[in-house]
């Protein structure tokens, strides 16, 4: 019987003891299953982010922009502004811009003062647009003519691209020289107005001042007509522009050539007033009235104001 006991105590303790090494070892295997998942998700994570940089390597877009070339027929130039008075017409440059492909988006070229005298009083540009599809273009340089006292003017124009496309290193240098200056003096004669008559059992008649003729003549220091008629042509108001007499004085004279308003009588004041100017010269203006005829004048020479000439285009003008 206590044979028994031993061996049942005996077996007892081997299965408790094979109970507790079977729970053991499964929680030993429990745990390293465990850092197994961990170490695999962790794996994972890893290989993640290493996925991700890769991915995002490979997003990694390689621009180059559209290459632009920009020319003119020659990249220097001299223009004489006396020549493009003469002309009547602004002196013209083309320039042209080719592109290596086609762009995909609108883009504009242009050209930009880096250097010289000139300003915009002097020339302009114009923008070259290039839409999407198209690789040419054209814009143009405009030089002017504009009678300022200025010399010789030099002009760098340098190309810019304002997007979209990488443009060439080009410029381009023009020189304005033989300096056009304005020697050209406007000038007006106006006696524009009306009076009314009586014409006889009561009734009126509005005559007009414009019916009278009045001419300009210029004379010379010593009163000998220098042979200006261009303001003798029967307009009102008559205008005329003065150029090309020496150096000097001279008088301006107006002349009644004819008034068919005499015969209405009335004696009306008829003013005449004479004006002038100079373009570019802000100080070359004014004007001055004489008031030496009426309706009933029929002749009557009369010197209105002087003028003196220096270097061709410098004029000082006076009431007389």
């Amino acid at each position: 019987m206590h044979s028994l006991v031993l061996v049942n105590t005996h077996l007892n303790t081997l299965e408790n003891n094979s109970l507790t090494d079977l729970k053991l070892k499964h929680k030993i295997m429990k745990n390293i299953y465990k850092t197994f998942c961990l170490l695999a998700l962790s794996g994972f994570v890893f290989t993640s982010c290493d996925d991700s940089d890769d991915n995002t390597g490979d997003s990694l877009i390689d621009y180059t922009k559209v290459g632009a070339i920009v020319s003119t027929p020659n990249p220097s130039i001299t223009v004489s502004e006396s020549d493009i008075h003469s002309s009547g017409e602004d002196y013209i440059i083309p320039y042209t811009v080719t592109l290596n492909e086609a762009v995909t988006a609108t883009t504009i070229i242009e050209l930009i003062q880096t250097d010289g005298e000139a300003d915009t009083e002097d020339y302009e540009t114009s923008v070259i647009t290039v839409t999407p599809g198209n690789t040419t273009g054209t814009g143009y340089i405009t030089i002017f003519s504009n009678g300022y006292i200025e010399g010789t003017e030099t002009l760098e124009l340098t190309a810019n691209s304002r997007a979209n496309v990488t443009i060439n290193d080009y410029a381009i240098n023009i020189t304005i020289d033989d300096d056009y200056i304005n020697d050209q003096l406007n000038f007006e004669l106006s006696w524009s107005g009306t009076f009314t008559a009586a014409v006889g059992d009561g009734a009126d008649l509005v005559l007009d001042f414009c019916a009278m003729d009045f001419d300009i003549y210029i004379y010379d220091a010593n009163l000998n007509d220098t042979g200006f008629y261009d303001a003798a042509t029967g307009s009102c108001p008559e205008t005329a522009t003065l150029s090309g007499l020496e150096d000097g004085f001279y008088y301006v004279v107006v002349d009644l050539y004819e008034n068919p308003l005499d015969i209405y009588g009335g004696e009306i004041s008829v003013p005449l007033t004479f004006s002038w100017s100079q373009d570019y010269f802000d100080d070359v203006t004014g004007s001055t009235t004489l008031e030496a005829y009426t309706t009933v004048s029929t002749s009557g020479t009369y010197a209105i104001a002087t003028i003196t000439i220096q270097d061709g285009y410098i004029y000082t003008i006076a009431a007389y």
